[in-house]
């Protein structure tokens, strides 16, 4: 009987060191990517604001490797509808949301006002490759925020596909545009709304 308890005790400590380990892995990783976010907004924000260009170059060296766009259009549409997308229309939606991306993290720009984002908390499902990572953005001149942002493991590779504000998921958020026009419309629908959308973004890029 004792034996049996030693080795429940020894199979449970280890899977607590392994959990421990790779928990501390994918906070290291993240809190990297995190401060040379921080480093690009303290150095270059009012040059980036100026010059959108140099944002576009940072997003897509930096924050288009950890951004899954694929992933977040595929949560957004669903399994089924996006198994039916077609391989090239497929390509051309990633690319599209891509810059939709660029345009949401120049919206962001603007509010930055000195805030510092910091690896707070991780939460990983029992397999090890899914989980949420909170982020705790500290500023001089408002109250802290906590950002939760949904992380998936791919291959060997971490990424985030959606983020939550107090409660409120991103892409559940847009879900119901996605899929509804989708559904009317089909993928090129989505394009179409996309580069609208992103139109103005396109032309403030094409006069710089």
């Amino acid at each position: 009987m004792s034996r049996l308890i030693f080795i429940l005790l020894t199979t449970v400590a280890f899977s607590w060191s392994k959990a421990s380990i790779a928990n501390s892995e994918v906070t290291t990783y993240f809190g990297e990517k995190l401060n040379i976010i921080n480093s690009f907004l303290a150095k270059s924000h009012d040059k980036a604001v100026k010059q959108p260009e140099l944002l576009v170059e940072f997003v897509d060296k930096e924050l288009l490797t950890i951004w899954s766009a694929k992933n977040t259009l595929r949560a957004m549409l669903g399994p089924k509808r996006w198994a039916g997308i077609a391989p090239q229309e497929r390509i051309d939606l990633i690319n599209t949301y891509k810059n939709t991306i660029r345009r949401y993290l120049y919206e962001v720009l603007q509010q930055y006002r000195g805030q510092k984002a910091l690896v707070n908390d991780l939460r990983l499902n029992s397999k090890g490759n899914k989980g949420w990572l909170s982020v705790l953005l500290e500023s001089p001149n408002f109250p802290d925020l906590n950002i939760d942002l949904k992380i998936y493991k791919d291959s060997s590779v971490w990424t985030v596909y959606d983020f939550s504000f107090q409660g409120i998921s991103f892409v559940k958020m847009k879900r119901r545009f996605f899929r509804d026009t989708f559904d009317q419309q089909g993928a090129d629908g989505i394009i179409k709304a996309l580069k609208h959308k992103n139109n103005e973004f396109n032309q403030m890029l094409a006069a710089q």
